[in-house]
């Protein structure tokens, strides 16, 4: 059994048991694991040392989208181990984003032990869609951009995108719109641009 990336302990500080971050720890056991590890606390950030009994690893169904496809993978996880939605794990050898997480009753939860989730829902994540609305003489023609989700677009910038050569005036993220500076790609909702005018000398 793999060693967890997060686990449910208490925590000396917050006297209450709370989702830990494993930063260092081995796994040994036979029928079931005991994870001896230090632990951090992801709500006051207080480091300490647990050791955990855990059962053998669950095998959990993850569904994984790009654009408009999908397909069927899974995860072996510590019964015990937390998964929240927006984690990126790795699915094989693919990172992926959590997007949605159901229980073994159906309901759509946040957070929940990797025991308890029926169906882990992700997208791909070693790369991003971008989205573009461009303008150009009162009328917007959608494109995208497929780009590494780290990758940062900045306000200003020339691209070409499709076959226009387009400059970004805003950027629209779930925060709201910027229209200065540069967003990575992974938090952006939307691109607005204007296509660019040539100028013939």
């Amino acid at each position: 059994m793999t060693t967890p990336t997060s686990v449910m302990a208490e925590c000396p500080m917050c006297k209450e048991e709370t989702t830990h971050e494993v930063l260092s720890g081995t796994m040994s056991g036979r029928t079931s694991s005991v994870l001896d590890s230090t632990v951090k606390c992801r709500k006051c950030g207080h480091t300490h040392h647990v050791t955990i009994r855990a059962e053998r690893p669950v095998t959990v169904p993850v569904v994984v989208s790009w654009m408009s496809k999908s397909r069927r993978s899974s995860l072996a996880l510590g019964p015990d181990e937390v998964v929240s939605v927006d984690d990126e794990v790795m699915c094989g050898e693919m990172p992926v984003l959590i997007t949605s997480l159901e229980s073994r009753a159906g309901a759509r939860v946040q957070t929940a032990k990797a025991g308890d989730i029926g169906t882990i829902w992700a997208k791909r994540f070693d790369k991003v869609k971008v989205s573009f609305s461009i303008n150009h003489h009162g009328k917007t023609y959608p494109e995208h951009m497929i780009v590494s989700p780290d990758e940062e677009l900045l306000i200003g910038d020339i691209l070409v995108v499709g076959k226009r050569d387009v400059v970004i005036h805003a950027i629209k993220t779930e925060r709201g719109t910027a229209r200065e500076g540069a967003v990575r790609a992974r938090d952006i909702v939307r691109i607005y641009a204007n296509i660019v005018r040539k100028t013939s000398y």
